[in-house]
């Protein structure tokens, strides 16, 4: 009993130590995670600032000899900007801070570490971390110094986690309001299409350094029972990939996100031994992030404690808390 209350004191101090921004540049918020963690979250897409300062974003100018964009011209020097064409996204994904940071405090109770995390504070009309920086921040300067503090802070985030020697995992928190399935997406930076097809590919995925160190079947760490999708199934929430909807195919609308610039830049397709996943969440898990987020919390918080090795804070004769 007295190391049960002894564990949940703990667990309290730890939440309230890790509740506020280690730094704050740029409208861009670090909080820090513990110095043992090996996770790492960040939201991108929640912020609320307009600032006046800073250039709205606009769709950008499309040039029909090349059939390319261009995002830094705001007088379109080539092309011209056509509907349909060039598409720039301006709508928060609301909610996202909120869940990402109940989802992190779980994950502390849980795992016994807390997690960093990385918040833009800034509308998505000013700024699109997840984008490469041209189409991010369409050369307004001001854009660009909070585009370049965002993933200097999840650089950062990084080389701490790698201080400890041990695999990594990057959790990229977003949502969406347009796709009928209502699903949680978990992009791996597998296409659609591959996904449907069973052309699914370790070294094509964010996920390459877990695949290469667990003795399981890379369809298994994608889509089965023990697989993170499969563990969002199995507590009731709707989830692509996963055993019962492999891929986007086998939904209703078939639309889904493989995950962005922020999983292919900090994930392990292309070298390292920290993963990526983007998660996209419909809009109930969000509104209610004080309810799912605790639980979506606890999932990924047993997820980490399979695969990525953390140090359990709580510990006791008998191994639990």
């Amino acid at each position: 009993m007295l190391i049960r209350l002894f564990c949940l004191f703990t667990l309290a101090s730890l939440v309230t130590a890790y509740d506020t921004p280690t730094k704050t540049r740029d409208y861009i918020d670090f909080y820090q995670g513990s110095p043992r963690t090996t996770v790492i979250l960040s939201a991108p897409h929640g912020g609320w600032n307009r600032v006046k300062s800073y250039a709205i974003r606009q769709r950008g100018c499309y040039d029909s000899r090349t059939g390319t964009c261009e995002y830094n011209s705001r007088s379109c020097s080539r092309g011209y900007r056509k509907s349909g064409k060039c598409y720039v996204a301006t709508g928060a994904d609301l909610y996202t801070a909120d869940l990402a940071k109940a989802i992190r405090n779980k994950i502390a109770e849980v795992t016994g570490e807390m997690p960093h995390l990385i918040v833009n504070t800034l509308h998505r009309s000013r700024l699109d971390p997840n984008r490469e920086l041209e189409e991010a921040s369409q050369g307004d300067p001001n854009s660009e110094r909070s585009f370049n503090t965002y993933h200097g802070f999840i650089g950062e985030a990084h080389k701490l986690a790698k201080q400890n020697a041990v695999p990594g995992i990057h959790f990229d928190i977003h949502g969406y309001a347009s796709h009928k399935d209502l699903w949680f997406e978990l992009g791996y930076l597998i296409d659609n299409d591959d996904l449907d097809d069973n052309n699914i590919r370790s070294s094509a995925s964010s996920i390459r350094s877990l695949a290469s160190r667990v003795p399981l079947s890379f369809n298994e760490i994608l889509r089965g029972h023990s697989s993170l999708g499969g563990r969002f199934q199995s507590a009731g929430y709707k989830s692509v990939p996963s055993p019962r909807y492999p891929g986007p195919g086998s939904g209703i609308h078939g639309k889904y996100y493989r995950g962005g610039y922020t999983t292919r830049r900090w994930g392990s397709r292309d070298g390292g031994n920290i993963d990526a996943i983007q998660i996209e969440f419909p809009p109930e898990p969000r509104k209610g992030w004080r309810e799912h987020g605790p639980k979506i919390g606890a999932i990924i918080g047993e997820f980490v404690n399979e695969h990525y090795q953390p140090h359990v804070l709580c510990a006791s004769p008998d191994g639990s808390c």
